[in-house]
């Protein structure tokens, strides 16, 4: 009878017990329920990249779904396909890398507050 009163004490004694863990899953519910809330106003932000030249424009959403690709007319007469191969695949990376910084941005908001030892994603 000892034994199952110290595992009941121990129980409620480790880690703030139930109402610990019950307070990491409701933190854990609202973190989810936000990162789903900025992932939809990601899909809803556009990144502009425009190559040095300003002839390849790229529009990508926060959550890495292109939206515009436009290429200027003069580029189509005056280069050749694999110049224009080689500006549009820089651009569109460089679309990319700027489209995962801003949700990297935003999310790691959400995860640094809440002391749960989860790094920024």
């Amino acid at each position: 009878m000892s034994r199952r009163k110290d595992k009941v004490k121990n129980i409620s004694q480790s880690g703030g017990g139930l109402k610990g863990k019950f307070k990491q899953i409701q933190q854990l519910k609202q973190m989810q329920e936000e990162m789903k809330k900025t992932r939809i106003a990601l899909s809803k932000e556009v990144v502009t990249v425009i190559s040095d030249k300003g002839d390849v424009t790229i529009e990508i959403t926060g959550d890495q779904r292109i939206q515009n690709v436009f290429i200027s007319p003069d580029i189509l007469s005056n280069a050749d396909a694999a110049a224009l191969g080689r500006i549009l695949v820089t651009s569109v990376n460089e679309a990319i890398e700027q489209s995962q910084s801003l949700a990297a941005s935003r999310l790691e908001k959400l995860t640094s507050g809440l002391g749960l030892g989860l790094p920024g994603l």
